[in-house]
């Protein structure tokens, strides 16, 4: 018979694979018990007091030693300051780099919400990062830094953090920013910079990095309202010379030949200032409080390819100093609308600058709780320039008309109002909403309006007896999301709830508390959060723009008021500061509507917040020791995430307890 030999290479094929695959596991599994390991985070790196050098508390040892390593920990970072650009596309931001001591990372990424270094664009790296300005159009980032040798430069790149490009910056304290801001076509930015003998303004094109002008000095370091007009290239500012008077200056850049015209005014006391330029760049008014704490107005007329203001008119609007006498123009720069006190009232008035007239556009004008609705207009509203205006009728019944500055496309919103509480426009300058109260004898019922810019889709919901408190306008993905949220009282009772301004739905997320308020949300992790009181005690509740409820976290001592909160990264503690009686309190409590807690200590004057670390095995708090919140000396103490004490650092140097970070110790 003859033999027969089969060799079956499946179980060999099948071995190699299993080898590899464990292999794989015992690697990973490695880095994760490297990340994972409470070892991995035993090292508490603050900002300190020597240059480019920082302190490493040891938790393993308790030893404490300077480090100038840089920094290599793969976790992430929350960012030090933040820019969105304005068309909501793109976020820039900044992140340690190097050491704590004051050098960042400046990163651009596309605005999905979170920050993620990995995916982003580096833009400029071990560097002081003194200003970060979008263009107008959304298309360019502009940002000034001190390099690693501390030498000033200035920095442009495109949106998405493409073909960057820096020139050096002749002025040695270009970290002291005077002013900094972009033409309104984007074509040129000023920059401003604080020098031993004043203030130096220079002018840049865009496109070129190339300075337009030769920087223009002012001896004295007190320069104000700097602003561009609306169109062209034109600016102006306010300076004040060598012996107190205040002077004009008016810059225009969109000539062949520059030209800049500085106008004495003469005005030795002018206080509260504010310049505010016509769209069409034509016009310009100034607002300010003189020496007898009178507001006036002036208007100025400036000709096209002209820096020469003239003076075309005067207003004395009233004597109170905290009156909010701001001015707004209208769209198409044919009326100034402004405020002008009498007996009995205050009207809105609108200045026709081609005729010099005047007209009254609505009498008995009401400032809904001091709120100054053409402040509004400037920062809300443009460019459709649309107004709410509350007004009182001859029988005293109140009403809210939107309308453009000219008075023209008059719409009626509220009718037979005996309060106004508040008027407000949505960030993105579409939607107008007015908070107000009906009263009869006893009753108090409380309304919601909202509408839109022209008036269409208006809502209004009865709010019955409860008033509105803390209101805010929801963002999501870097847009207005058409949701409010907002506190709320009922008699003595307190409440908060979500309204979605499309849909006209509310979502209430609490009721019947003692107290509501610290009402905050985190647009990168889309949390919207809250503390309360209740009748057993107070505490901290997050929950989604869809009213989920994400976690809750009771204070154990029973009571609480504005705490100062850090969640775990993991979500199952949280370490807050909260004001008691005899001082301060430190707490740490469990996730969860009977999640324990415990009391640490009471009464040192803290520097919030707690700070976690990234595996949430523990936390690091810092405690002045001088009283000194920068600078000074201060108590370093760490503990477990359950509360147990783990080190204190009794007197440690450091430049700010804020600027630290769990890090490995290797």
């Amino acid at each position: 018979m003859r033999p027969y030999y089969r060799f079956n290479f499946r179980p060999i094929w099948l071995s190699l694979l299993g080898l590899s695959l464990l292999v794989s596991l015992i690697v990973s599994g490695t880095v994760y018990a490297a990340r994972s390991n409470a070892a991995a985070f035993a090292c508490l790196r603050i900002a300190g007091d020597q240059p480019a050098k920082d302190w490493l508390l040891d938790l393993r040892t308790g030893v404490l030693t300077t480090d100038a390593r840089p920094l290599t920990d793969p976790f992430r970072y929350a960012p030090q300051n933040a820019w969105t650009s304005p068309d909501g596309r793109y976020y820039a931001y900044t992140l340690p780099d190097r050491s704590l001591t004051r050098r960042f990372t400046l990163y651009i990424q596309p605005n999905s919400g979170t920050v993620d270094p990995h995916t982003a664009q580096q833009i400029i790296n071990d560097s002081v990062i003194n200003a970060v300005a979008w263009s107008p159009d959304g298309q360019h980032v502009l940002y000034l830094y001190r390099d690693a040798n501390n030498l000033p430069y200035l920095g442009l790149a495109n949106a998405d953090g493409t073909q960057g490009a820096a020139t050096r910056l002749n002025t040695p304290r270009a970290n002291e920013i005077a002013f900094f801001g972009w033409s309104a076509d984007s074509a040129y930015f000023a920059v401003g910079t604080t020098e031993t003998f004043g203030r130096v303004l220079t002018y840049y094109e865009a496109k070129t990095l190339r300075p337009k002008t030769f920087p223009i000095f002012s001896i004295l370091p007190y320069v104000e309202n700097a602003v561009w007009a609306e169109s062209g290239q034109r600016h102006a500012y306010l300076r004040t010379d060598q012996v107190g008077r205040t002077r004009l200056v008016v810059a225009l850049l969109d000539s062949p030949v520059y030209g800049g015209e500085e106008l004495n005014l003469e005005m030795p006391f002018l206080r509260n200032a504010r310049l505010f330029w016509s769209p069409d760049g034509n016009y310009l008014a100034l607002r300010y409080n003189d020496q007898n704490l009178n507001w006036q107005l002036l208007v100025y007329a400036i000709a096209p390819r002209s820096f020469q203001p003239r003076q075309i008119a005067q207003f004395t609007l009233g004597s109170r100093l905290l009156f909010p006498a701001s001015a707004a123009w209208s769209a198409d720069s044919s009326t100034l609308a402004y405020f002008r006190e009498r007996r009995g009232g205050r009207d809105l008035i609108a200045f026709r600058p081609a005729t010099g007239e005047t007209e009254v556009l609505v009498e008995r004008v009401m400032l809904a709780q001091q709120n100054d609705f053409l402040w509004a207009i400037e920062n809300s509203t443009r460019p459709a320039r649309r107004v709410a205006v509350p007004f009182t009728n001859e029988r005293g019944e109140i009403g809210v008309d939107l309308m453009n500055l000219d008075g023209t496309d008059r719409v009626p919103i509220v009718r037979g109002a005996t309060d106004i509480e508040n008027v407000l426009w949505s960030p993105d300058g579409a939607l107008a909403l007015v908070k107000w109260q009906q009263r009869d004898f006893f009753q108090v019922d409380h309304f919601i309006t909202w509408a839109g810019t022209d008036g269409a889709n208006q809502r209004t919901i009865n709010a019955e007896e409860f008033a509105l408190d803390q209101v805010m306008w929801l963002r999501e993905g870097g847009q207005f999301s058409g949701k409010i949220a907002y506190t709320y009282t009922a008699l003595t009772r307190y409440g908060v709830e979500i309204l979605d301004l499309n849909t006209g739905v509310r979502r209430t997320l609490a009721r019947n508390l003692n107290k509501a308020q610290s009402l905050t949300h985190d647009v990168n992790n889309g949390i919207l959060q809250y503390w309360w009181l209740d009748a057993n005690g107070g505490g901290v509740d997050g929950f989604t723009l869809t009213g989920e409820r994400l976690y809750r976290y009771r204070s154990p001592s029973g009571s609480i008021d504005t705490p100062q909160f850090a969640r775990a990264p993991n979500g199952d503690y949280a370490a807050m500061y909260v004001r008691a009686n005899t001082g301060w309190a430190l707490q740490v409590v469990a996730e969860g509507e009977a999640g324990t807690g415990r009391v640490i200590w009471i009464g040192k004057q803290p520097l919030p917040p707690p700070l976690w670390s990234a595996d949430s095995t523990r936390f690091a708090v810092f405690v002045s020791v001088d009283g000194s919140a920068t600078f000074g000396r201060f108590g370093v103490e760490a503990y477990s995430a359950e509360g147990a004490l783990l080190h204190t650092y009794a007197n440690v140097p450091l430049r700010a307890g804020s600027e630290a970070l769990w890090t490995r110790c290797e």
